[in-house]
């Protein structure tokens, strides 16, 4: 029987779909499933382009440097809507515009749909931090640098409350996408199926996916816990539950949107990147 290995990224609004599979909630058949915790997404959006993993959560923006090794699953495209989850810009004072694009820019990774949508909306910076993990990032804002793109808002801003540290939300990624895109839906991250695998082995996938995110979302008390001590683990930090659930409730919108809403979020995406010359081509965007 053929093992899925898993590379579950340790980030609440996207672990909460895998925890009823790696619990035995939900039981796959025909094949088994091998789960990896893997606590960054610039590590996941590695593993994915190394093909360590057959299935896992990378940034939108890492798709086209996949595309030919991944399938895309239609029904776990995390998709912004509104500006609850926008990705907004944050400093530790005021800045003007022409301060923005001068600053040390905080963000995870070079391959995240984070930097990328900064070097779409905004484009400059005077120099490039990279922090990994999700709640390291505040302790370099005002440190090592001077404008984060805080792609976790709730969490961080439960975090900034927690330490006594004042913020400046200078804009965020959602309001300047909104206008650019006329409204479209701002694509964030995917889970992708691995093409060596073959595609009726990925729709099964797809299914049981589907029935494990949808379990999740009808018992949370269950879930969350075990989402909990993942995060506890994986990021090193004391995470509180609550924050936890505000997370995973708003993930649970982005991961529900319409199809035919994902879809135009992708090609708009991807066709202004290129213009721009930002992302390679997409030349299909494969969705299952």
């Amino acid at each position: 029987m053929v093992t899925i290995k898993v590379g579950a990224l340790a980030d609440s609004g996207d672990l909460y779909p895998f925890i009823p599979l790696m619990e035995g909630k939900i039981k796959p058949e025909g094949f088994n499933l091998e789960f990896e915790i893997i606590p960054t997404v610039q590590d996941i959006n590695e593993a994915v382009l190394k093909k360590e993993v057959d299935v896992s959560v990378p940034s939108v923006a890492m798709y086209p440097y996949i595309q030919d090794d991944y399938y895309i699953l239609s029904n776990a495209v995390a998709t912004a809507t509104d500006g609850i989850t926008g990705m907004p810009i944050l400093s530790i004072r005021e800045m003007k515009e022409d301060e923005i694009t001068k600053s040390r820019l905080i963000v995870h990774g070079q391959n995240t749909t984070a930097f990328t949508l900064y070097k779409l909306l905004i484009g400059r910076y005077g120099k490039l931090v990279i922090v990994r993990r999700v709640l390291d990032e505040i302790k370099a804002l005002g440190k090592e640098g001077d404008v984060l793109v805080a792609v976790h808002e709730i969490k961080m801003m439960y975090a900034l409350k927690k330490l006594g540290i004042n913020v400046v939300k200078l804009g965020s990624m959602w309001d300047m996408w909104k206008n650019l895109s006329k409204g479209i839906p701002m694509p964030m991250g995917m889970v992708v199926f691995s093409k060596e695998l073959g595609r009726e082995l990925a729709l099964k996938f797809k299914e049981v996916y589907e029935k494990s995110k949808k379990y999740a979302e009808t018992h949370l008390d269950e879930i969350i816990p075990k989402d909990v001590e993942i995060m506890r683990e994986s990021q090193k930090a004391d995470i509180d539950e609550e924050i936890v659930r505000k997370t995973i409730w708003a993930d649970i919108e982005e991961y529900n949107v319409p199809i035919d809403q994902v879809k135009r979020g992708l090609e708009f995406f991807y066709k202004v990147c290129e213009e721009r010359g930002i992302l390679p081509r997409v030349r299909n965007i494969d969705l299952i």
